[in-house]
């Protein structure tokens, strides 16, 4: 993978490349390319990549650039995240990748989503959606701080988008009709009492998508709902035919004709666990970091460039704290994978970026050029 080349240079024949690309130019980037070839041996796995860099910057319009020097580019997935310095040195903002985006996502209302992600979130201008559980709102539920409504509203004046995840937190599928309505309307309307209009809802344990009782609830008062575990959240739901040992869908209805659930839907919305990577890596967060960029990367095999978006990664975090709990996603490692996600000019995007098309049932980036239609294909 090429992600190699974004690290740090650990030996002086490395540093050759860095000292290359500051030669390139509009005018001379073929030089550029013979004394890279000349001076230093290096692998195909390096060279390739700086061979298209060269390409493309000998492809652009010289009026647009003449006066940069490309100082900074992701080869992974394509040479779209390029960005230089002007004449004058001041930096000028990496492109956004045109097929590539991410969601991130906050839930249990946790202190150290305000003191220590939000910082992290700031710095690279990336924002987050923050699912609030109101009644945990300014507490120490379960000896851990919360965040207080001051927090939220901040949260929402820099904008973030907040949405819903219950009242209290319980588990939900066993619950009354009246219980039901006390946890998803309730918590509607307590975050409307703060002037805030949740448009989506989280389940606390993401295990309630094949309950139609909790389901049907949802669809009452939400457009969507982060309800469940998966790798990609696929738009058109049927995951280019991946799902299919699962389900026979073809869109994202919420019923199939005989009135069964289907699989994935618009309140089953699929989320990936940081958390449970962090257990499973042990907090090693050289492997977890791995395992995110290659997650964060699957989506490229069904997002084309200048095509559709038809999979996003949903990353679900809760406590960005170094205490390596069960919650816990470790400070250095949040803010070396939202640096990989700004250099590289992935898209992140949030909840309300989720439309749904209730014509063809498919899910779609609100900002994404490509037509409603377009998803299904």
């Amino acid at each position: 993978m090429f992600r190699d080349y974004l690290q740090p240079p650990r030996t002086d024949p490395m540093e050759c490349r860095v000292n290359i690309m500051k030669s390139i130019t509009i005018t001379n980037y073929n030089k550029a390319l013979t004394t890279l070839i000349g001076r230093i041996a290096i692998s195909p796995r390096i060279l390739i990549p700086f061979i298209l860099l060269i390409a493309a910057v000998g492809a652009h319009d010289a009026s647009a650039i003449s006066q940069g020097i490309i100082t900074k580019t992701s080869t992974e997935g394509g040479l779209s995240a390029i960005s230089n310095i002007s004449g004058n040195g001041t930096s000028v903002a990496i492109t956004p990748h045109p097929n590539k985006a991410v969601i991130l996502t906050f839930g249990d209302t946790i202190k150290t989503q305000v003191t220590d992600a939000k910082p992290i979130l700031d710095k690279y201008g990336l924002k987050g959606t923050f699912f609030i559980t109101c009644l945990w709102v300014g507490s120490h539920m379960y000896g851990i701080p919360r965040l207080t409504w001051q927090d939220i509203s901040a949260l929402q004046k820099d904008g973030h988008v907040i949405e819903s995840k219950t009242m209290t937190h319980r588990r939900m599928t066993h619950m009354s009709p009246s219980e039901l309505s006390y946890e998803i309307a309730g918590s509607k309307k307590c975050l409307a009492d703060h002037g805030i209009n949740a448009t989506a809802f989280a389940t606390t344990h993401g295990d309630e998508r094949n309950n139609a009782t909790i389901i049907n609830e949802i669809a009452k008062y939400y457009d969507l709902a982060v309800n469940g575990f998966g790798n990609l959240m696929f738009l058109n739901c049927n995951a280019n035919k991946e799902y299919i040992k699962y389900s026979s869908q073809t869109d994202c209805r919420t019923y199939f004709s005989n009135d069964t659930l289907t699989f994935v839907n618009r309140y089953s919305i699929r989320e990936w666990s940081h958390n449970n990577i962090d257990r499973a890596n042990a907090f090693n967060d050289s492997n977890i970091f791995d395992t995110f960029v290659d997650e964060v990367n699957s989506q490229e095999k069904y997002n084309k460039v200048n095509g559709p978006i038809l999979a996003v990664p949903i990353i679900g975090y809760h406590s960005i704290d170094n205490n390596k709990t069960h919650d816990s996603t470790d400070v250095s490692l949040f803010a070396q994978e939202m640096k990989y996600l700004h250099d590289n000019g992935i898209r992140v995007l949030t909840m309300d970026d989720l439309g749904y098309d209730t014509k063809s049932n498919v899910l779609y980036i609100k900002s994404s050029p490509a037509t409603r239609s377009d998803q299904l294909h």
